[in-house]
């Protein structure tokens, strides 16, 4: 079930190859919500969409808030990306989701 996944969704790790200094949006949609259909157990077809406002830039420490909605509840919630580490052109990120839905 969708709505039970998007409010147990913490924090999951995803890593990814660059070959600039920022990631597209859509690469860290796709990337972002892989992960956490795969650390939540819920194929990826099912899960909703998330949606960056801009690039991510692929330095330690940048961060971008994202938005996820979870269409049984009509809820939405805010996705924190979390660059943790840069090696090259590998970039590894948290995600972390909010407990509770916006405003």
């Amino acid at each position: 079930m969708v709505s039970a996944a998007i409010t147990a969704l913490l924090v999951s790790a995803c890593s990814v190859s660059v070959g600039t200094s920022s990631l597209s949006a859509t690469e860290v949609e796709q990337q972002a919500t892989a992960a956490l259909a795969e650390s939540q157990g819920v194929p990826l077809d099912e899960m909703p969409p998330l949606e960056c406002p801009s690039d991510l830039a692929a330095e330690v420490g940048a961060t971008m808030t994202c938005v996820i909605g979870d269409p049984a509840q009509g809820s939405t919630y805010d996705v924190t990306i979390t660059v943790e580490t840069v090696d090259g052109e590998d970039v590894a990120f948290d995600i972390q989701v909010a407990d509770t839905p916006r405003p």
